[in-house]
């Protein structure tokens, strides 16, 4: 019987990884081209893609998930919906936040300005809550947020095209005015 499906195709991102471990191993003649591939995934990013997917991420968490997290929960007493809220927001822009870091880290700087813009512009996005979300609950966390960003670029020695971001961003003047190299 023959296949019309490639196996390789089915696989999920972790058995990826795991067969791409497996690989390097059997073959480490293939670790530096494996590498260059890498590092220009790393290289690249999209501040207006990011900056969707930012605002997407935020916008679109279900406001049922209050439900499980906000009011009296046995064993850890009331919890207000806007620090509820705060947490499950926190979740949904972690991911980016460790891009940030790992790129930052790396010393890939442009790759991560750029996505240290995309994530604040979707904050920005973000910044007047609106009806039906989450971030109704939480009005300042946008701002709260950028402020986070802002200081982790700064330990990372990303430095954030600030007069770029005024232009940008110019309700959150404040907040950029404290970015390195402002």
């Amino acid at each position: 019987m023959r296949r019309k499906k490639s196996v390789l195709d089915t696989l999920s991102a972790a058995e990826k990884g795991e067969l791409l471990d497996h690989l390097l191993a059997a073959r480490p003649d293939l670790r530096e081209q494996v590498e260059a591939y890498a590092v220009g995934r790393m290289s690249a990013e999209d501040r207006d893609a990011v900056a969707v997917d930012v605002e997407s991420a935020l916008r679109g968490l279900d406001i049922d998930e209050l439900n499980g997290r906000a009011g009296y929960r046995p064993g850890a007493g009331y919890v207000d919906p806007g620090e509820a809220a705060d947490e499950i927001l926190d979740e949904a822009l972690q991911p980016f936040l460790d891009d940030l870091a790992r790129r930052g880290e790396l010393g890939m700087r442009p790759a991560a300005v750029e996505l240290a813009v995309g994530v604040l512009l979707g904050l920005y996005r973000c910044r007047d809550g609106g009806a039906e979300s989450l971030l109704e609950y939480t009005p300042d966390y946008a701002a709260e947020r950028a402020s986070d960003v802002v200081d982790r670029c700064g330990k990372l020695g990303v430095q954030l095209p600030v007069g770029d971001l005024f232009d940008l961003m110019p309700a959150w003047s404040a907040i950029l005015r404290r970015a390195p190299g402002a």
